[in-house]
């Protein structure tokens, strides 16, 4: 044999090597970090929800001049069951604001449905907050829970109210055993996609579950309300079926009568369940959204007995209860992800059964610019907060 031959085939073989073993390192890269020893307590049997377990100074992306805490504390599932979660209290020293100072509950959005995938383990624990500086400057304080699961044992409650709910009630809960502050019990809760949703059931929620919480208003940005429609209308696409995996996980984990491989297609097994161990974060996100684009054609979700058992139960989840609280949602609508056709909808409803909605909607913004740092949206919610805390009535605009 020639040595040239012998030589390409060496360099062949080299090259191939080369490409597997980065592609195996960007595959095992891909999954998220193991959550750390702070994430793990020993909590006894009768502590109650709310509790604060401890707590460690945060420096991670903390605008300047403000100063926060990561904490974890404990909470409940969907049907009580104990938990523990983390979240971020963040505040801006000032002298001259009154105390106690007022609390602004945020709910993040979508992030995955693994441990590691918490907000505050991120490399941008503040990415897609709006207003944030305006928050701090009013001397307001930020809670924003991680959730169960995500940074803690699991089952994270993605897309399940009665479990996001009770993560960021918690939150607040805890807040308020940190020696560093004084905290009133006057709160609004902010959330924007997932953590829309989650923001509008912790209203229906919090005067059976947090009664003490004074909760004066709700905003939720682009709100995963109406789960059956959404899931409808995206569950075809690449994040669809992204967002489809997450939730497949966390209901079958959540619910007796549900299980993976009854909620996904086999042809989608492996690829979904691959999905539902990372996260929709940061550059990791490429492994997903790959892994998204090789299924075959169409949504992840197989049909008989326990994908109709699924799709009710995401109906189940529609946060359609007395919300207790006047609500702001503001809405893009460019949304590809959540249709203003489909949240028009949802607000009707609410505003028809009773409800004090005020109704925003933006013709140039969608999913994300909804909550970008130059939105129109960040004023319009400072504003709408501030009337809420000053006791001023909330004002009902219904879409036509």
């Amino acid at each position: 044999m020639p040595g040239w031959v012998k030589l390409a085939r060496m360099l062949v073989g080299g090259l191939t090597l080369l490409v597997l073993s980065i592609a195996l390192g960007v595959w095992l890269w891909s999954y998220p970090p193991a959550p750390g020893k702070f994430f793990k307590a020993d909590v006894a049997a009768a502590t109650g929800p709310g509790h604060l377990l401890k707590s460690e100074p945060y420096k991670r992306g903390v605008p300047r001049g403000a100063v926060a805490r990561r904490i974890l504390y404990t909470t409940t599932l969907s049907g009580g069951a104990p938990a523990t979660a983390s979240a971020l209290v963040m505040w801006k020293p000032q002298e001259n604001i009154a105390l106690p100072r007022r609390v602004i509950l945020w709910a993040h959005g979508t992030l995955g449905a693994a441990p590691g995938c918490g907000a505050s383990m991120q490399a941008n624990p503040f990415a897609d907050v709006p207003a944030l500086s305006a928050l701090l400057e009013e001397g307001w304080i930020y809670v924003a829970s991680d959730y169960a699961g995500l940074t803690t044992q699991g089952p994270h409650p993605y897309l399940i109210g009665d479990g996001e709910a009770r993560s960021v009630l918690d939150a607040a809960r805890a807040a308020h055993d940190l020696s560093e502050l004084t905290l009133s019990l006057e709160t609004v809760i902010w959330g924007h996609s997932q953590g829309g949703h989650a923001a509008l059931w912790s209203g229906i929620l919090a005067r059976s579950y947090a009664p003490e919480l004074q909760v004066k208003g709700i905003a939720a940005l682009a709100p995963a309300t109406d789960l059956p429609a959404i899931v409808a209308e995206t569950e075809a696409t690449p994040v669809g079926r992204i967002f489809s995996s997450f939730a497949a996980r966390a209901y079958a984990d959540t619910y007796p009568d549900l299980y993976f491989s009854g909620i996904v297609r086999p042809q989608a097994r492996w690829q979904a369940k691959e999905i539902a161990e990372r996260c929709f974060a940061d550059a990791r996100v490429v492994v997903p959204l790959l892994l998204a684009e090789r299924f075959t054609e169409g949504t992840i979700f197989r049909g008989g007995e326990t994908g109709t058992s699924f799709r009710r139960k995401l109906a189940e989840n529609i946060p359609n209860g007395k919300l207790g609280a006047p609500v702001l949602i503001l809405q893009g609508r460019r949304d590809d992800v959540v249709s203003a056709k489909m949240q028009a909808g949802y607000a009707r409803e609410r505003c028809a059964a009773g409800e004090i909605i005020d109704y925003q909607l933006f013709d140039t913004l969608d999913h994300v610019s909804i909550v970008a740092p130059d939105a129109p949206t960040g004023p319009i919610l400072v504003k709408w907060t501030q009337a809420r805390f000053d006791g001023t009535p909330a004002p009902k605009v219904c879409p036509r």
